[in-house]
């Protein structure tokens, strides 16, 4: 009995620490990240549809449709946003994967976050990252979002 215990206590420490999804069973997860008791989640629905889903639990709070997709490059990699309107409410989930600094000769470090930005009009109400991932998937997945998808430019104003 105590190897057994032994062996789920060093499981609960050594495994990383995954999301859950607010997506129904049969979506796709374009996103889908904790941040604090909360979970942020995009779906893609059987039919193509990609929705904004955030509340706690199995509790929806707020679901939205129709994104705006924009990215842009950085050094080493890129970064990818989902814009959701909801009348002067913008809900922006990114994700941020660079290179940071260097950190010796011909290093650089990496820089990984992903998360949730809520916009009034141009104020920042809500700027959060994420603290878990669904299934250990970072960011967006943005090679899954159907064609239908409007594309922005990306607005570097944005936090």
């Amino acid at each position: 009995m105590r190897p057994v215990l032994l062996l789920v206590a060093l499981l609960s420490v050594c495994l990383p620490v995954s999301a859950n999804s607010l997506c129904e069973p049969e979506d796709e997860v374009v996103f889908a990240c904790e941040i604090g008791s909360k979970t942020v989640s995009v779906c893609m629905t059987e039919k193509g549809r990609v929705e904004y889903v955030y509340g706690a639990g199995d509790t929806v709070e707020l679901e939205l449709n129709s994104p705006l997709f924009s990215s842009t490059a950085c050094p080493g990699g890129g970064i990818s946003r989902l814009r959701f309107k909801n009348g002067n409410y913008n809900y922006i989930v990114y994700d941020v994967m660079c290179h940071s600094g260097g950190i010796g000769e011909n290093q650089r470090s990496k820089s990984d976050f992903a998360g949730l930005v809520v916009l009034n009009q141009s104020d920042v109400v809500f700027d959060k990252t994420c603290t878990s991932f669904e299934n250990e998937v970072f960011g967006v997945n943005s090679g899954i979002l159907p064609e239908s998808v409007e594309k922005e430019d990306f607005d570097y104003n944005i936090p």
